[in-house]
């Protein structure tokens, strides 16, 4: 079995529309390394798109799906309750933001318990409106890809889409319209144009909930100004809608804290989660506030692989690991350490238009050196060069020209500035003959 052999397998067997980044198949992960059919080694600084947040193969991770397993691995929920769904619902109640009581549903992806919360969101406001954001990724099932922002590749052709779906400017500071330096200023003025477009465009009694995330992830690992989500907040409660927070990717500890909305000190109505919650195994939540999701009836809700035993206990080891491992520390220092030396590239570098992020969830948008015009195609050979030197990365954005950097949280010191030095030195490779551009 080699890369070669199982790329013309591939080819044989897959659609081609099953799209992958890097032309590898792997075949190991330990930790924070990946080993392909070949035998060679990467450190991986993807985990999965923010899924294998402690690490790959983490043995308590692994031991608890072994016991499961052991003794059985499916009967369904809606046949018969097992106690690890409700272990898990009451961990991840105490862990919701905010100090309302909650109630906790478990489906199997981000895209699934997305799909849930807006049914959840309409049947307890009795309205249809939807609004999402530009910039925004919430998957590619029927409603999820409605409510994604980006077309190609993954709207376009997809008709018709859901409706009552409306969308709205997030506030993406660095490509603001203003002009604007301060994203404080750039989320004030983003949410006045918020509620302008719902009084004039949607009408405020139509909304049933705004759907947003934190940290925009597929659009560019962009954070939200605090302004623009404390007033978003506000303005939910004053005209009777509900607020979904969407941390599937920045969630589970990836930006320093449990949920990424915990830095903004605010409680939404309905948390979706789910990538790093079971370390890889599928599963999703809605989690949501008591009084709004006690008025959604038996059977309302569904799923035959929902909250699979299997899946639960690998859940419940990853927040353990979280816990007891300090990891949420651990990646505030990973954010740390990585800004100070990304800064320090950025002013090398006058393609690097912006470096942002929070916790370990971190964006490098690359430019036109001189402009703020996307570069999407640096990214491209950054990611390809990086490649050859055993690093993994992904590019993201709307415009294809961001690098994300989701290195995992048991990550030593070591390993990061390995990764770090790999990174500077496909950058110099690629951006070396535009770098002194002024």
């Amino acid at each position: 079995m080699s890369n070669a052999s199982l790329a013309q397998r591939r080819r044989d067997a897959v659609a081609p529309a099953a799209y992958s980044t890097h032309p590898f198949y792997p075949v190991r992960a330990e930790g924070a390394y990946v080993w392909d059919a070949d035998g060679r080694r990467y450190l991986d600084f993807s985990v999965g798109i923010a899924v294998m947040n402690v690490g790959h193969s983490h043995p308590k991770v692994i031991a608890a799906v072994q016991e499961q397993a052991a003794s059985f691995q499916h009967l369904c929920f809606a046949v018969a309750m097992h106690e690890s769904y409700i272990a898990l619902a009451e961990r991840l109640n105490a862990l919701a933001p905010g100090d309302s009581p909650k109630r906790t549903f478990l489906v199997n992806s981000g895209a699934e318990a997305v799909e849930n919360a807006v049914k959840i969101a309409r049947a307890y406001t009795g309205r249809a409106g939807i609004v999402a954001f530009t910039h925004a990724f919430h998957g590619r099932t029927h409603m999820a890809m409605s409510l994604t922002a980006k077309a190609v590749p993954y709207k376009a052709g997809f008709a018709p889409r859901a409706s009552e779906v409306y969308r709205a400017a997030y506030p993406y500071a660095f490509r603001n319209p203003w002009g604007l330096d301060d994203p404080e200023e750039v989320g004030a003025r983003t949410l006045n144009a918020l509620r302008d477009q719902v009084k004039t465009t949607i009408g405020e009694s139509e909304v049933a909930a705004f759907i947003v995330e934190p940290v925009a992830g597929e659009g560019g690992f962009i954070p939200a100004p605090r302004s623009f989500l404390a007033g978003l907040r506000a303005y939910a409660d004053e005209i009777g809608a509900l607020w979904i927070d969407d941390e599937v990717q920045a969630g589970i500890g990836r930006t320093g804290t449990m949920w990424a909305v915990d830095a903004y000190g605010l409680e939404p109505d309905l948390v979706t989660s789910a990538k790093a919650l079971s370390s890889g195994f599928p599963l999703s939540a809605v989690i949501g506030k008591a009084s709004i999701m006690d008025a959604i009836g038996p059977g309302m809700l569904g799923s035959t692989f929902g909250g699979n035993p299997v899946s639960c206990a690998a859940a419940l080891a990853t927040l353990d690991v979280i816990e007891e491992e300090g990891l949420l520390e651990r990646a505030r220092t990973i954010g740390e350490r990585a800004f100070e030396r990304l800064g320090a590239l950025q002013r090398e570098f006058p393609a690097i238009g912006e470096v942002r992020g929070r916790g370990a969830m971190i964006g490098i948008e690359f430019v036109e050196a001189g402009t703020r015009e996307p570069n999407a195609a640096a990214v491209s050979a950054i990611v390809a060069h990086a490649r050859e030197q055993g690093l993994m990365l992904l590019p993201t954005g709307t415009y294809g020209n961001v690098i994300r950097l989701l290195p995992p949280l048991k990550l030593s010191d070591a390993e990061l500035d390995e990764g770090l030095e790999l990174l500077e030195r496909s950058v110099r490779a690629v951006l070396e003959p535009v770098a002194t551009v002024a």
